[in-house]
């Protein structure tokens, strides 16, 4: 750790030392804010945060500032990744992909809590955390560190507990019905406390009208679409409920989606797609994607990542439910084109750290998925930058202005033309100091 520290710039903690000045003239800039990326900017960086943005000669250049020639470079905002599952090891590696902020939606509260503390006060190097703790479900619950509830008071009793703990939102799991998320919503309406959604018992449109936030995986839209209390009542098992959903897509037809996300979209409800996740679990099957590009940061004991085998053991899937996986697949993109046609906010996440999702570099598959989906290369990159901010409710990140927190990533390519270059990252300036990617992974090898 004290090399990665030096390598920073010889200085003992993650902020920024008080008037350093860094000057990046002559990047491309996609700004976060949406619109046509601007030629020949300079961005004037001072203690951690965004002074000035101009174009060059614009501007004079403060005396004494580190100069920095990005000429033939793009700059975007630091990522978000608004779905995430963050374990120690992955802290770097989020940084090296440009990921600097993570919205992380379940671990045991105090582990979790810990971790985010450890990182947002600069004693390990690692994005800025917004976390949920253990998440609420309900009995019994599917994983063993979620915090079960059976009762309205139960609910209500379980929003507390996490607001007390000190979390920044919450998140609520497939076994939570209608009858809970009600009360639940009321008391985290009453605690200021946004609420993230996995569903299962509660369909998308329900969950959306009654208040939640945002919707994870596009849960519950199978369920809204079909009208069939079948799938309800499957994710009493959450296996059975996540494979019999999965197939579920393929027999929507194209009107059934396109209302859904239509009211979906009035609700002004945040969808967070994770097309990484629903893509990996398509092609569970294929060996190959172990040894892609980005595997090469997981380490060889990261089990998270690469322990393919223990869930499809866990899981009993074959080759007719990976076939069955792969069906679906174009009616989930048609989804996220139909919600994003009818104005719905969609934040680009990736369930990372899980089976063969990478973290920081699944962040770059997402929006290469949101691309094929229908999303322009533009909106992608806000979809995991502003709209990740908005989601947050984190006013100072996913834009680059004046003010605001200096993130940002510096590209070799230009991704409003191809998003794939996106991954090709020349640095990364977080909380204004800048991080080399190649001097970071040294440290870990």
């Amino acid at each position: 750790m004290l090399l990665a520290l030096m390598l920073l710039g010889g200085c003992s903690k993650i902020l920024p030392p008080k008037d350093r000045v860094i000057a990046l003239e002559g990047a491309t800039l996609i700004d976060g804010a949406g619109g046509d990326p601007k030629q020949d900017a300079v961005i004037i960086i001072r203690n951690g945060h965004v002074e000035a943005v101009a174009r060059v000669n614009e501007i004079p250049i403060p005396k004494g500032a580190e100069r920095i020639n990005l000429v033939w470079k793009t700059i975007i905002p630091g990522l978000i990744d608004s779905h995430a599952h963050v374990e120690r090891w992955a802290a770097g590696r989020y940084l090296v992909w440009g990921v600097t902020t993570v919205r992380d939606l379940h671990g045991q509260t105090d582990s979790v809590l810990a971790l985010r503390n450890d990182m947002n006060l600069g004693s390990i190097l690692g994005p800025r955390m917004f976390v949920a703790g253990a998440m609420i479900d309900g009995t019994p619950t599917t994983y063993p560190n979620a915090t079960g509830v059976n009762s309205p008071d139960q609910a209500r009793r379980a929003v507390d507990q996490h607001a007390v703990a000190g979390v920044d939102y919450l998140k609520v799991y497939t076994k939570i019905t209608p009858a809970l998320l009600g009360p639940l919503l009321d008391e985290a309406v009453k605690l200021r406390l946004p609420v993230a959604a996995h569903l299962g018992r509660t369909d998308a449109i329900t969950a959306a009208r009654a208040g939640v936030t945002s919707i994870e995986h596009m849960a519950g839209v199978v369920q809204a679409a079909s009208g069939n209390p079948m799938y309800a009542g499957a994710h009493s098992n959450f296996l059975t409920g996540w494979t019999t959903e999965e197939k579920g897509w393929a027999a929507l037809d194209s009107g059934s989606i396109a209302r859904v996300a239509r009211a979906l979209a009035q609700t002004k409800v945040t969808i967070v797609p994770t097309l990484v996740l629903h893509d990996m679990l398509s092609r569970l099957d294929n060996p190959i994607l172990l040894t892609r590009p980005g595997m090469e940061d997981v380490p060889g004991d990261a089990e998270s990542v690469r322990s393919v085998p223990s869930l499809l053991r866990r899981s009993g899937w074959g080759t007719g439910d990976f076939a069955a996986f792969r069906r679906s697949r174009p009616r989930q993109n048609q989804f996220v084109r139909e919600f994003k046609r009818a104005g719905g906010a969609i934040a680009a996440g990736t369930d990372a750290v899980n089976q063969l999702l990478i973290p920081g570099y699944s962040l770059h598959e997402e929006m290469a998925l949101l691309v094929a989906a229908g999303l322009s290369p533009l909106e992608a990159i806000t979809a995991a930058t502003r709209r990740g901010a908005q989601l947050l409710q984190a006013d100072s990140l996913g834009i680059l202005a004046p003010g605001k927190v200096a993130d940002l990533v510096v590209l070799n390519g230009n991704p409003a033309r191809n998003i794939a270059a996106t991954r090709s990252i020349a640095m990364v300036i977080f909380r204004g100091r800048v991080i080399r990617p190649d001097s970071l992974r040294a440290t870990w090898k």
